[in-house]
């Protein structure tokens, strides 16, 4: 009812040269994001909707430089990218989001976990704020719609991802996080014994392995995962 007596004009965003965020074919999220976590004494479930399932509630967005840039998938954050952040969605996903105040529609990738504050449903990445036309009022009232696994590369995606599979004997590394600056990939790399720091196209990588399958790097993602690095991903070596 709300949304019939609304009177402004539904607008769709263009995404960067036509191309939004895609649908994959085939479902494939990062498993660690979709263990129960604890955010301040809340415990949230993250769970795999039917496509079409909807919110509709507050939107705000972020936007800091933290410590660790990089998303709870283990994907670079980028501020003016179009992405956001949910607390329960499958990651890396896809959702459409409507600015129920203005009638904009824009379709982005959600890569990141929050927002941690009573009543919000979504933030968006500065670049989306910008788009849905929430960066100058800082929150809105939108609707958000579930349209599936998102594609594995993207334009705030650090790299590859892998599904372990039994018979697979080639080489990997865990990649623990991505970061811009060395001082932070320093601190990731003492929080976990045995990893290292590689750099690639002006990002410092920290990673633990390589492994003889995936099998075996699966178990030491896990280990990463148990460590704190939540975003913790495969990538094969070789």
């Amino acid at each position: 009812m709300v949304l019939a007596g609304c009177t402004t004009t539904r607008q769709s965003h263009d995404l960067g040269g036509g191309h939004g965020a895609k649908v994959a074919r085939d479902p494939h999220y990062n498993s660690g994001t979709l263990r129960p976590y604890t955010v301040r004494g809340t415990t949230y479930y993250p769970k795999i909707p039917s496509v079409g399932y909807s919110e509709t509630g507050t939107a705000s967005w972020y936007s800091e430089e933290l410590p660790n840039p990089h998303t709870a998938n283990g994907e670079v954050f980028m501020a003016d990218g179009i992405s956001a952040a949910h607390k329960t969605f499958p990651l890396p996903s896809v959702a459409e989001i409507t600015n129920l105040d203005n009638g904009k529609t824009i379709r982005l990738r959600v890569n990141d976990r929050g927002p941690f504050v009573q009543g919000r449903i979504v933030d968006l990445s500065r670049g989306a704020a910008k788009a849905l036309g929430v960066y100058q009022t800082g929150t809105a009232r939108v609707k958000i719609t579930f349209l599936g696994p998102a594609e594995g590369a993207g334009p705030v995606y650090a790299g590859p991802t892998y599904t372990a599979s039994s018979g697979d004997d080639r080489r990997y590394i865990v990649q623990l996080g991505a970061f811009a600056h060395e001082a932070n990939a320093e601190a990731a790399q003492d929080r976990l014994e045995d990893a290292r720091i590689d750099r690639r196209g002006g990002l410092y990588i920290v990673f633990i392995g390589p492994y003889k399958s995936a099998a075996a790097a699966e178990t030491h993602r896990q280990d990463a995962i148990d460590a704190g690095f939540s975003g913790a991903i495969l990538v094969r070596s070789d």
